[in-house]
């Protein structure tokens, strides 16, 4: 691969890996109470990044940790965002106490999901990000609403891809009900990836093919192969 494109890992959800994946990445998306992880996980994690280099974001979630933030929630936005709010500020001050700054905001799950198709949803984001973290990076899809609203707020975007996830179009991504939502074939992820950085294409579930831009590649640390596509992929970008 000639392009520079980093990877990243949701990290401090409770996996027993953290602390092995932790060296292959770029940058990590540590969770910060919304759908799991408190004061406490949040600075460990901040601490094993700072030991290894790799750049600290948050990772927000609908407030719901009974279903890990997967499940939309019928709220109203003023109380979402105050939640975004506060589990964007844990990260950035713990941070800053370890002498860090927050490079990037990431959001989670049905969040996230529903960001990539909705402009409410994704212009409403995007407002809270312009207001209160407008020199932090968003981590988001190409084509995607959240990416489109980001650009029109001004928001630095780095966009997204997923190694260990089967798309739905170029934006999106095969729900995780879907029995073949997530990819556990090392060979299969291996050439997923070189088609997206290497030819800017990815072949979606329907077998169609979809033009995508990555900067940044995510590995969900939950995968039960997390750490063998981090060694797979880390030599290759």
């Amino acid at each position: 691969m000639t392009v520079n494109v980093d990877l990243n890992c949701d990290l401090g959800e409770g996996m027993p890996n953290d602390k092995t994946i932790m060296p292959y990445l770029g940058s990590c998306n540590i969770a910060a109470g919304g759908h799991i992880g408190n004061a406490q996980t949040v600075m460990e994690t901040i601490k094993l990044a700072k030991k290894h280099q790799v750049k600290i974001g948050a990772h927000p979630s609908y407030p719901d940790r009974i279903n890990f933030g997967r499940l939309p929630m019928a709220i109203s936005f003023s109380v979402l965002e105050e939640s975004l709010v506060q589990q964007i500020s844990l990260v950035k001050e713990l941070a800053a106490a370890e002498n860090r700054s927050l490079h990037h905001i990431k959001f989670h799950g049905a969040l996230y999901l529903s960001s990539l198709t909705s402009q409410k949803l994704a212009h409403q984001l995007a407002q809270l990000i312009a207001t209160h973290y407008d020199e932090v990076l968003l981590y988001a899809p190409y084509g995607s609403c959240m990416a489109e609203e980001a650009l029109l707020h001004n928001i630095p975007i780095k966009y997204e891809g997923f190694a260990d996830r089967a798309y739905l179009t170029g934006s999106e991504l095969v729900s995780r009900k879907h029995p073949e939502a997530l990819i556990t074939n090392l060979e299969i992820i291996k050439q997923q990836v070189l088609s997206m950085v290497n030819s800017g294409r990815i072949l979606a579930i329907d077998k169609k093919e979809y033009a995508i831009k990555v900067d940044t590649l995510c590995i969900h640390g939950d995968h039960p192969k997390a750490l063998e596509i981090a060694q797979l992929l880390a030599p290759l970008i």
